[in-house]
């Protein structure tokens, strides 16, 4: 069975995402005037996986009076490990809105206790498996259960504008490090209880940079940085039901890259933060951090921003 530890990983951001029953508000409608609305997603990656399959049934908006579904046929599935960084596949794309404010947006997903998620997968780099699923590095496939998924889907809980005669473009952004449980009783399925930040592209910018090799390659180590709202102090995830504030917003891999001159390097990337200010820290393990302070990083609106882990 998969090790805990290693799935078990960015808390509650501006436009966190929340498994809900329901939510309250009210929004503003314009009358007939409508608008387009795009929507990707994205993924902070998780270590000794190959693939996380999600496969997208359905959108449902909520704004003034009854809810819009948008049914996906067919639907749509997505490796969200071919999608980190600042890349993010398109699941929706231009498709046209009465404009106005809405309370939620709800991802209808495929992903039941006890079904057969995986079955049917060739192993390749592609999601060619039944409904939700995970491919770990050994071979090994689980089926991904959402608890109330079935019912409920994931309500991303923040509101949003489409504007009249104009786009709006959103990036749901997962963090997997998080998100992934592998709680007792449940074998052989593996529990998603999503992360997922609500980000409007117009207001996120990119954070990267470089790792030294003798951060990177130290014995045991998980490669990771995480990034934490402005004055926290880095510490390790909170494992609990309730998101901490003091989690993290994102997290990201470490991965070797190989430079124009043949050298190898170890670079990481997050993607779709929203602009402010963020203190950064390097880790192995999940717990212990470098430096233990933190670093400050200033993510500006469709700019990036580089913070490097290399000796000074």
């Amino acid at each position: 069975m998969i090790n805990s530890k290693t799935l078990t990983i960015r808390g509650l951001v501006a436009a966190a995402i929340i498994l809900l029953s329901g939510c309250g508000g009210s929004g503003s409608s314009t009358g007939d005037a409508t608008g387009m609305i795009s929507l990707g997603v994205s993924d902070g990656p998780i270590h000794d996986a190959d693939k996380v399959c999600i496969t997208f049934d359905e959108i449902e908006f909520k704004g003034e009076g009854p809810s819009t579904v948008v049914s996906l046929d067919p639907a749509e599935k997505v490796n969200l490990l071919n999608f980190q960084g600042k890349n993010a596949a398109p699941i929706l794309m231009n498709h046209e809105l009465p404009a106005g404010d809405y309370q939620w947006m709800r991802l209808g997903i495929d992903a039941v206790q006890g079904s057969n998620g995986g079955a049917g997968d060739t192993g390749g780099i592609d999601c060619d498996g039944d409904a939700s699923y995970i491919g770990m590095s050994d071979g090994a496939v689980y089926n991904l259960y959402v608890p109330s998924g079935a019912n409920t889907g994931l309500k991303l809980v923040s509101g949003f504008t489409v504007p009249v005669n104009g786009s709006a473009n959103f990036t749901a952004e997962f963090d997997l490090m998080k998100s992934v449980k592998t709680p007792p009783g449940l074998d052989p399925d593996v529990v998603l209880r999503p992360t997922i930040r609500l980000v409007n592209n117009i207001d996120a910018g990119t954070l990267t940079g470089q790792v030294s090799s003798d951060l990177a390659t130290a014995e045991a180590c998980a490669p990771s940085v995480f990034v934490f709202d402005d004055g926290v102090t880095p510490n390790a995830i909170d494992d609990g039901e309730v998101s901490d504030p003091n989690d993290p917003v994102a997290t990201a891999m470490v991965n070797e890259q190989t430079n124009s001159d043949g050298q190898v390097e170890y670079h990481y990337t997050v993607g779709f933060l929203l602009a402010g200010d963020y203190e950064v820290a390097f880790t192995c393990d999940s717990s212990e951090f470098e430096p233990a302070e933190g670093r400050g990083a200033t993510i500006s609106a469709n700019e990036t921003t580089i913070i490097d882990f290399l000796p000074q």
